[in-house]
């Protein structure tokens, strides 16, 4: 009698918490649907693309089907992984060439993260922020902040520290989600079956001649021709250039080889060597230079780390290189066609954009001259003798340079080498029998770092692909430990 007249005295506040608290999954739908009845509402009323309208009534669809599974975190964990090629974004606002856009990546994540807050906490660990990565990230962004002393479009600014401050909030959810092998298993088995549908399509495209993606946004560059000497570089799937898909061929690679050349396989259902064959043959067809030179140089690291910390792994590098050879030999033609390309010509020519990027720095050496605000004020610091292409520099990091100064390329490579670190030192915290694994994450950053010497590196695109790699190289190194040494009774 007294515990029931306890409870007719609490508070209404206080019941409804309760209510709340002891119902996430019945909280959960009802937030989903009045956000999807909300949204519905501004597409049907603002939206004038039919495409959009559908996308919204097919994410619609799956989240119905999805509100009836069991278990919704396995599925989302894969989700989240086979999103990372598929871009789909839907925009909200649009300034030159920043926006605030809703992604799949981004809206597959986010529902990801509220289901894992819909366990109960005795059933998940306590959240980890992983400091060693986001005090720096949070420091560069604070930097990125202070040149908006300089900025001359405040919105531009917020866009594009909006567009990392949600990098950084995708990381802790995928870091929050993944605490178990097995759901490490289940977000490897969607990167990978999502790696080889992208192949396929990249092959398709690549037999067409045109590029489209998921919304149905095609690009007509024609087929690569040896004979004509043409080559048709696609785009994949990603909405972006051609680089992108370049790119993600390029990391996908290393890291299956990383998977191959590991003592003890993960369950992930995909074969590691015949994927190193799909990703080369795709990067062969690509035929960028800046990616194929960062994979051979992300090969090469990978040599050197194996070597010191996997010896064991050498034993198998005849077959993965014999898989790395096939696509090489096969699309040798191409190849040597890039090869043999003006690359004085290219190199001159982005060298040219360079000079603008140091005019904006000499000019605001300290603060920049705004966060995400290079393209609109480009022209503002021509050199008076300038002739030529101009567009945003090729070089990240002069990009950054530019728009945030001295003060945010400091922190921006401390957070660099802050990544560098912790995936360097995974490699000794992980089991031996899965080091080339870890060893294949560090040679991706290594081929990133040097595709953003050669490229703007600041669409979502690439930015997903490096917060993935990153949860990856902080999540194997804790959930695959190396075992403990035994203690003699």
């Amino acid at each position: 009698m007294s515990h029931v007249a306890h409870a007719g005295t609490r508070s209404a506040p206080r019941r409804a918490i309760d209510w709340v608290t002891s119902r996430p999954q019945a909280v959960g739908a009802a937030v989903v649907g009045a956000a999807f009845l909300g949204g519905s509402t501004f597409v049907i009323l603002n939206v004038r693309s039919v495409k959009y309208l559908v996308g919204f009534a097919v994410i619609a669809a799956g989240l119905s089907t999805f509100l009836a599974l069991r278990d919704r975190h396995a599925f989302l964990l894969t989700a989240a992984g086979f999103s990372l090629p598929f871009f789909v974004r839907l925009p909200l606002i649009e300034r030159d060439r920043e926006s605030l856009v809703l992604t799949g990546v981004s809206l597959v994540t986010l529902a990801l993260g509220a289901v894992v807050l819909g366990i109960r906490p005795d059933r998940r660990p306590k959240p980890d922020l992983a400091l060693p990565i986001t005090v720096p990230a949070l420091l560069y962004l604070g930097a990125s902040c202070f040149s908006l002393v300089n900025t001359m479009d405040l919105t531009l600014s917020l866009l594009a520290f909006v567009r990392d401050a949600e990098m950084i909030l995708l990381f802790l959810i995928l870091l929050n989600s993944i605490w178990r092998r097995e759901h490490l298993v289940q977000f490897l088995r969607g990167l990978y079956f999502a790696f080889g549908v992208e192949c396929v399509i990249y092959g398709i495209q690549n037999v067409l001649g045109f590029s489209f993606d998921v919304l149905g946004n095609t690009k007509i560059v024609g087929a690569t021709d040896v004979e004509a000497r043409y080559i048709g570089s696609q785009r994949g799937t990603f909405d972006s250039a051609p680089s992108v898909a370049a790119l993600y061929f390029s990391l996908m690679a290393l890291s299956l080889i990383g998977l191959y050349l590991s003592r003890r396989r993960l369950p992930v259902r995909f074969p590691p060597a015949i994927g190193v064959i799909m990703g080369i043959s795709c990067l062969a067809l690509a035929a960028k230079r800046a990616p194929l030179a960062g994979f051979v140089l992300g090969l090469l690291v990978m040599f050197g780390l194996l070597a010191r910390h996997a010896p064991g792994a050498i034993r198998r590098l005849g077959p993965a290189l014999m898989a790395v050879a096939v696509p090489v030999v096969a699309f040798a033609p191409v190849l040597l066609l890039r090869a043999d390309a003006n690359h004085e010509a290219a190199y001159a020519e982005r060298m040219n954009l360079t000079r603008v990027a140091w005019e904006m720095w000499e000019a605001h050496p300290i603060a920049g001259v705004g966060f995400g605000t290079y393209d609109s004020v480009k022209r503002a610091y021509l050199p008076e003798d300038w002739s030529g292409w101009l567009y945003t520099v090729h070089n990240n990091y002069l990009m950054v340079l530019a728009e945030t100064g001295a003060v945010g390329f400091v922190f921006l490579v401390v957070f660099y080498l802050a990544v560098l670190r912790t995936a360097y030192r995974g490699i000794r915290q992980i089991d031996p029998d899965w080091r080339p694994l870890q060893i294949g994450l560090v040679a991706g950053f290594v081929a990133m770092f040097w595709e953003m010497y050669w490229d703007i590196f600041n669409g979502r695109q690439q930015l997903y692909m490096f917060w993935f790699l990153l949860a990856l190289a902080v999540l194997l190194p804790r959930i695959l430990r190396e075992p403990a040494p035994s203690v003699p009774a």
